[in-house]
């Protein structure tokens, strides 16, 4: 039988083996800084040793909150949110919601009316915080809160950013084809406009890289028609330098009269294949 020294050590040796960990920013260290553009809204706030907490809103999409971490989130698990006042105020402590852990540097994303409440309670001077056990599997308690100071600088920024974003995503300036009548390479107006979205973002986004597809239908000999194809490819490509995309976001292929989406024996079908494809990717 243990004696009762024994047993007072091992009780106290079991506690000391759950902790806790609080991961904040103090009132001197809090940030939030603001990050905007037409399609892209940021509110960044660093957390001391642990990563960062982010807002952010994309046009076409939905307001969101993102935590960040230093070192990856190892497999899926379960946290909670609160609403907590700063110490030098009134107690006070309001569960928000039960979330989901996942892997990766991004382990909690927090969408639509929470996100716009995690905004409010933080206007409010309140301090959103996250509460799990520790990934290490140590099962220490890990808090990691969000500061409020310093938040009411930088909000209406973020706000204004988001109230003036475009409609629209990125998604709208993919898979954009110009065609072009018979043996001509130049761009007419209303061709010219087709392109319009695409310097728009390409000048907000220097990850945008612009591929061009030049095409020509089977009409002519195949080296006429590659000539041709190139031309048209390299039309396009001026044009978007001379609206200030940079060139090295732009690369260019001539097909020729390869590839047709459309039988050549029809006029219709030759209308479709005298193109060039702008495709966008992301890098």
């Amino acid at each position: 039988m243990l004696r009762l020294p024994a047993i007072l050590f091992f009780l106290i040796f079991s506690f000391s083996l759950h902790g806790v960990q609080r991961f904040h920013s103090t009132v001197e260290e809090s940030q939030w800084k603001v990050k905007s553009s037409p399609i892209y809204c940021e509110l960044l706030h660093p957390i001391s040793h642990y990563g960062d907490g982010r807002f952010v809103f994309s046009s076409g999409g939905e307001l969101a909150f993102q935590l960040r971490v230093l070192m990856s989130a190892p497999r899926e698990s379960v946290a909670s949110l609160y609403s907590i006042a700063p110490f030098w105020r009134n107690i006070y402590q309001k569960e928000l919601a039960q979330l989901t852990i996942s892997k990766g540097e991004m382990p909690v994303y927090v969408g639509g009316s929470l996100a716009l409440r995690m905004l409010y309670e933080l206007q409010e001077g309140r301090d959103p915080t996250f509460h799990y056990k520790d990934w290490a599997g140590y099962e220490d308690d890990v808090y990691v809160a969000i500061s409020s100071v310093n938040f009411h600088k930088q909000v209406d920024k973020f706000r204004k950013c988001v109230s003036e974003a475009l409609p629209y995503g990125a998604e709208r300036v993919k898979d954009v084809t110009v065609y072009f009548a018979v043996n001509k390479h130049h761009l007419t107006k209303k061709q010219r406009k087709r392109l319009k979205n695409i310097i728009l973002f390409s000048s907000l986004d220097e990850n945008m890289r612009i591929q061009l597809k030049g095409y020509a239908d089977s009409r002519g000999r195949k080296r006429y028609n590659v000539k041709l194809s190139e031309r048209r490819s390299r039309a396009v490509e001026k044009y978007l330098i001379s609206q200030g995309v940079p060139a090295e976001q732009i690369s260019y292929r001539s097909f020729g009269e390869g590839q047709p989406v459309a039988s050549n024996r029809h006029s219709r079908g030759r209308t479709h294949n005298r193109r060039v494809e702008v495709i966008i990717s992301m890098d």
